[in-house]
């Protein structure tokens, strides 16, 4: 497997990620469907081309919509707007275990400091009524996990994923490195 920590990958180009974006938003295209496509054609730009004579192969009376190149660099700026940089598998700030799957997403939106996305991590998830002792355990937990160099992860409900959440935020150890 490839450690992207190591060797980060390049970004991929305006194009790519424009020709990327397209085929994942166009219809009867989801991340199973698009990550056989790009294996079978090799490339995004050479799938998009494909799209129309596969669907009528497959018995489709007319091709779906494909999504245009206009509204894929409308999205990709709309993102840029908000802080959100659309990532792709390859790229370092891509999750690596998330690459690996079948039907990996196309693109992984982050917000934020996008090389923590290759940080080590771990997920600190629980009760939404959690005791106070637990609230205190998962704050001290976030924080020792943080100040030893590890991302720390919570789904953001309420209780032991907020304390996480919270202390991480509050103390900066967020990742930090030792």
């Amino acid at each position: 497997m490839h450690d992207n920590r190591t060797h980060p990958a390049p970004d991929i180009t305006e194009s790519d990620r424009i020709n990327r974006l397209r085929p994942i938003r166009s219809d009867n295209v989801g991340p199973r469907t698009f990550n056989a496509l790009i294996a079978h054609f090799g490339s995004a730009r050479a799938a998009l081309e494909r799209l129309p004579d596969l669907a009528r192969r497959g018995g489709a009376s007319r091709s779906g919509r494909i999504f245009g190149e206009a509204q894929a660099r409308a999205e990709i700026a709309a993102s840029e707007r908000i802080g959100v940089a659309l990532v792709a598998p390859g790229e370092a700030a891509y999750p690596t275990r998330l690459a690996t799957l079948e039907d990996a997403p196309p693109f992984f939106g982050v917000r934020g400091v996008r090389e923590v996305m290759s940080r080590p991590m771990i997920a600190i998830v629980g009760s939404r009524n959690a005791t106070g002792a637990g609230l205190k355990f998962a704050g001290q937990l976030a924080r020792d996990l943080g100040e030893a160099g590890f991302v720390v992860i919570s789904g953001l409900a309420r209780g032991i994923d907020q304390a996480a959440h919270r202390t991480t935020i509050e103390s900066g150890s967020a990742g930090r490195r030792p």
